[in-house]
């Protein structure tokens, strides 16, 4: 144990992923892309078809609000059922729809209902399909090799999320949206095929009464996660600190940063580009690179704090970029703005990472997905609330009192983390403790279903 942080990372050559880890990977980074490229070509479709920005805003908000709400109602369902059938069963559903929303594309049909509801199907296999790829790694990977398994996952994220624009972009100009669709329905499809090929260990039985009882009653299993998560002292306090930094990270680039660029520098897209493009090259450097750095130097228990404070510095000096460089000089606010949120990138994967190693390691099976679907839950309820505050600091008060403000309330989330003894207490542990830790510390969280 590191005595001035906890656990330091064992060197990454200790414990590596094999293939399942790879194959589990491959198939979640090329649905996230395809994911991307769905959404960016119903977006353009509905745009080409009605031309109501309004309408597009439905479209997509029933995908999103499908998606939030699929993590909560649903996370159950990979922990009943065998891990590597739900994800196949995801990406095949997801794959028929986009083939649906390609045939109706090609055959020149905008029927607004079969959009919505084909968007809002994606939504649902998308909620049920991400938390259980974050889940599955802890049954592909050893104890040792969580940590490093999680960097190599969050690191694909953020190049998916980075590339995927970019690369829809660059299909839908020479092919079309229904083109593009459907290539995402083949792309779907391979995914599909990648999970079912995974070695998989097979999941510990559990009693057939028990079984029968959540399959008449699902909406128990569902309930029985968030109670899981606020009977387990350091999760409900993550999930509390994820609830405010995503409140106030949302609005960020969802609302303030495209506000201060169409109102500062009118015509300039490629500074907000530039910009948004810069926070997702830091989450990548940050889950590649820094997180380990920082685990190696000062231990989870200190990066963990560090990680919410350059999140929030980034954005508070983003701010005071904006109100000292002034609208006359773009160039000069891009350059400071871009470093400045490569920071705070950075600083979120150090947050995401670690934390999400800690619940990985010391949830139960039992209850894993469960418990990594509702923490994603409840911070995606909070992110239509973040986009109305910082909407209305916007508009009253400036987009650079905007960021001073979301920022600031990320940075008070560092010093809660730093002082929060139970949660830095498991953030401290070592790997090899933290398995299966919560049941021990937390049994009657857990209940019976855990015994």
């Amino acid at each position: 144990m590191d005595h001035r942080g906890g656990t330091r990372t064992k060197p990454a050559a200790v414990a590596r992923p094999g293939r399942a880890f790879a194959l589990l990977q491959a198939a979640g980074f090329c649905g996230s892309m395809a994911t991307r490229c769905l959404e960016i070509a119903v977006a353009w479709w509905v745009l080409d078809r009605t031309g109501d920005e309004a309408l597009l805003g439905l479209v997509l908000g029933a995908g999103v609000a499908a998606d939030v709400f699929s993590r909560g109602a649903l996370g159950w369902v990979g922990d009943r059922y065998p891990v590597r059938r739900v994800i196949v069963c995801c990406f095949a559903g997801s794959a028929a729809v986009s083939g649906l929303l390609a045939g109706l594309a090609f055959a020149g049909v905008h029927q607004l209902a079969l959009v919505l509801t084909g968007v809002a199907l994606l939504g649902v296999g998308l909620g049920v399909r991400e938390p259980l790829l974050t889940s599955a790694v802890r049954a592909v990977v050893d104890t040792t090799a969580v940590a490093g398994a999680v960097r190599v996952r969050s690191a694909m994220a953020s190049l998916s999320s980075f590339s995927g624009p970019i690369v829809a972009g660059a299909l839908i100009g020479p092919l079309g949206h229904s083109a593009v669709l459907a290539l995402s329905c083949a792309v779907v499809t391979v995914c599909a095929a990648l999970t079912a090929a995974l070695p998989m260990p097979a999941a510990p039985s559990r009693p057939r009464e028990r079984a029968a009882v959540g399959a008449a009653s699902w909406a128990a299993d569902a309930a029985a996660g968030f109670r899981a998560i606020r009977g387990v002292v350091p999760e409900w306090r993550l999930a509390l600190l994820a609830m405010a930094v995503d409140f106030a990270l949302f609005p960020v680039f969802a609302v303030v940063v495209p506000a201060l660029v169409s109102s500062h520098y009118p015509g300039r897209t490629w500074v907000l580009s530039i910009v948004e493009s810069a926070f997702a090259v830091g989450m990548i450097l940050g889950s590649a690179l820094v997180v380990g750095w920082s685990n190696r130097a000062v231990g989870r228990r200190r990066t963990v704090p560090y990680g919410f404070a350059a999140l929030g510095a980034g954005f508070v000096g983003t701010g005071a970029a904006v109100a000292l460089t002034g609208p006359g000089a773009p160039l000069v606010f891009t350059a400071v703005a871009s470093l400045l949120l490569m920071v705070s990138g950075a600083g979120l994967c150090m947050v995401t990472v670690n934390t999400g190693t800690v619940r990985l390691l010391a949830t139960p099976s039992a209850f894993r997905n469960r418990m990594v679907a509702a923490a994603s839950f409840l911070s995606g309820i909070v992110m239509p609330l973040g986009s109305l505050a910082g909407g209305l600091i916007s508009r009253t008060s400036g987009e650079w009192l905007a960021l001073t403000a979301l920022g600031g309330v990320i940075c008070l989330c560092a010093g809660i983390a730093r002082a929060d003894r139970s949660l830095t207490r498991f953030l401290a542990m070592p790997d090899e403790e933290l398995d299966e830790a919560y049941l021990r510390e937390f049994p009657s969280a857990f209940g019976g279903a855990a015994a």
